[in-house]
């Protein structure tokens, strides 16, 4: 994505890597492999620190994430469960703050619920590595789709009835 992006600057006389002087246009945040999304590019160092300040304080600027979920979600929720990342397999499980478990907010609000599933926005306000993934997984309401932590027989029956193989998050 840097790559297309700095292709694309370059052709219109934005970027010129010959005459660099120390920056080279950057993503502001990041955004997990298989989540679909906007991602914010700066163009340059000014600009990359104003932006970095504003997701950091999420005040003036919000990320809000939409996904749909396996099972009945009605009400708001809160999901305040500690994140554990393990370097080794890459993958993200729930563990308690006194077993090395970082500190994991994601808010939630149904949009619309279905016969087996339901559409939600979510807020999340640490932003851990799958946060939402796990999350979800770890209330019983995996994302559809999620080939990592979730449900292997959901994701095979909406990928038959609706022939879409990729993680519902957005």
């Amino acid at each position: 994505l840097s790559n297309m992006v700095l292709n694309y600057l370059y052709s219109k006389g934005e970027y010129n890597p010959s005459s660099n002087v120390g920056f080279i246009p950057a993503p502001c945040h990041r955004l997990d492999r298989n989540t679909s999304g906007l991602i914010v590019f700066a163009k340059n160092l000014e600009s990359l620190q104003l932006m970095e300040e504003l997701f950091k304080e999420k005040k003036s600027l919000k990320k809000e994430y939409i996904t749909l979920v396996a099972g009945k979600l009605f009400d708001k929720g809160k999901i305040d469960a500690p994140l554990f990342k393990n370097e080794e397999t890459k993958t993200v499980k729930v563990l308690p703050e006194s077993k090395g478990g970082k500190k994991a907010l994601t808010y939630y609000e149904p949009i619309e619920t279905f016969k087996e599933c339901s559409l939600i926005r979510v807020n999340i306000i640490t932003g851990r590595t799958h946060q939402i993934r796990v999350h979800f997984s770890y209330i019983n309401h995996p994302v559809l789709g999620d080939s990592k932590y979730g449900s292997f027989n959901i994701n095979k029956r909406f990928e038959k009835v609706f022939d879409y193989k990729n993680q519902f998050l957005h």
